[in-house]
């Protein structure tokens, strides 16, 4: 067994097929929202307490959401170097 069994899966992918990889799943994710009935996200809380929820939003939270994000990216972007 490799070690490192994706360097040697780097070596036999492409540019191309990375483009397409990442492409594929970024219209399969599309077309997934697209045929999903999400009505139901509308009943998951009540309008008073969507309120209170939108009211005691902070920076802090703000900040903690930038965070996550951030790191998801980042995440999405060493993946991707890997490969390149």
């Amino acid at each position: 067994m490799e070690i490192f069994s994706i360097t040697s899966f780097t070596k036999e992918i492409s540019r191309i097929d990375l483009i397409g990889i990442l492409v594929g799943h970024l219209v399969f994710a599309i077309a997934l929202t697209q045929i999903l009935d999400w009505k139901w996200l509308k009943n998951l809380m009540s309008e008073e307490d969507k309120l209170k929820m939108l009211n005691s939003y902070t920076w802090k939270d703000l900040l903690v959401d930038g965070a996550i994000v951030a790191v998801v990216i980042g995440i999405i972007f060493l993946i991707v170097s890997i490969f390149l």
